[in-house]
């Protein structure tokens, strides 16, 4: 049996919104009707598309692999249907990783405002990114390796690593070696993986539990400053400090091999969001 133009279209929108009751309003049915379309659908799939995670309404693995396939093409629908021929989209979306936002993100978007003084600009946090990009959005975020992905996806910067500390805490800890990092105080940035994975590469072996954990990389670039200890830092986002001495490299050794930012747009992008994205590229 083949599956309906509509539903699916309904579970393009349910994923969008996040929300039964959000999509029921912008198709003008009620929320049953649309519930009762994703169960159909759900049906003839044979997997389960959302669930309930308290108040909120997710997506399961399967729900997101199924949008990644649909959402390029509806956006791209949903956008020739509502949209007349030549109108303007004055609104962008941006969702960006903390660590890139003041150093790399603000001067090139300076640039671009002077160009584009009509262009609205709205910047989010990466984390409040959703799980799909529609034609208005663009992302930048970190990512580990190549692989499919549903997006145009344009490289920035390496994510690779090095070890670094504050002059005050070099001083203190006298840290000349790899065998010496071992006894320093490491700072992991969400996890220890980083720190386990730069040692194995040194051939040692990291014993010492884990003490300081980091939200995000501009905490614990501020601890390291801090004199707090020693970090694994994104080179590239660090280049400023050590050229000026705020931070010392202790090794050219790196971790996070094959990591790098990118921007993420959707295949058929605004030509906003391509404007845009020739600033950040």
């Amino acid at each position: 049996m083949g599956h309906p133009y509509t539903a699916l279209h309904t579970f393009h929108l349910v994923v969008r919104f996040q929300s039964l009751k959000h999509t029921a309003d912008h198709l003008h049915l009620t929320e049953s009707a649309v519930s009762h379309q994703i169960k159909r659908l759900e049906a003839q799939l044979g997997y389960t598309l959302f669930y309930k995670s308290g108040r909120q309404l997710k997506t399961t693995p399967e729900g997101k692999r199924l949008s990644s396939e649909l959402s390029a093409s509806f956006d791209h629908i949903d956008q020739i249907l509502s949209e007349p021929k030549n109108t303007i989209h004055n609104t962008i979306t941006l969702y960006c990783l903390p660590s890139l936002i003041e150093f790399w993100l603000l001067p090139r978007l300076l640039k671009f405002k002077e160009a584009h003084p009509n262009y609205e600009l709205v910047i989010k946090y990466h984390s409040s990114s959703p799980d799909y990009l529609d034609e208005h959005s663009l992302r930048i975020g970190s990512h580990e390796k190549e692989g499919p992905t549903p997006y145009i996806r344009s490289k920035i910067l390496s994510g690779e690593t090095i070890p670094v500390c504050s002059p005050i805490y070099m001083n203190q800890q006298h840290v000349f070696s790899s065998k010496d990092l071992l006894e320093t105080d490491l700072l992991h940035d969400h996890t220890e993986e980083g720190w386990r994975n730069w040692f194995a590469l040194q051939g040692l072996t990291l014993n010492k539990p884990t003490q300081l954990i980091y939200e995000d990389f501009h905490l614990l670039k501020m601890a390291t400053i801090a004199a707090q200890g020693v970090a694994l830092c994104p080179e590239a986002l660090i280049q400023e400090d050590l050229k000026n001495g705020t931070l010392i490299a202790l090794s050219t050794k790196k971790s996070n091999i094959g990591h790098y930012y990118a921007i993420e747009q959707n295949k058929y992008a605004h030509s906003s969001i391509n404007t845009l994205a020739k600033y950040l590229t």
